[in-house]
């Protein structure tokens, strides 16, 4: 099993992906579905329903697709707590590169 390639504290060492998430998260997950190939437009409709839910459900996706450890407990918990630090990481771990 893998890990991620960024620790969840760890936001700081890429700060385009950190300002992205903290200033428009909304737009840092839209970002990060079109990499996993889910429809973006979903994940944005999906933070108007249920804000904590992108960042949950991404950092599941994200964790089966590439086979790193944890759970969906673990998912959950740190969703709920810092969501915007989950959307660092997950920019981090798909290599996504933001529009400029």
């Amino acid at each position: 099993m893998a890990d991620f390639k960024q620790d969840l504290c760890g936001c700081f060492s890429n700060m385009e992906s950190c300002l992205c998430a903290w200033c428009c998260p909304c737009i840092s997950s839209a970002y990060i579905a079109e990499k996993t190939g889910d429809n973006f437009l979903l994940i944005l409709l999906l933070w108007f329903v249920f804000p904590l839910g992108p960042p949950i459900y991404l950092r599941n996706k994200i964790r089966m697709m590439k086979n790193i450890e944890g759970s969906i407990l673990e998912d959950i918990l740190v969703g709920c707590c810092c969501d915007c630090c989950v959307l660092s990481q997950l920019h981090t771990e798909m290599d996504v590169q933001i529009i400029r």
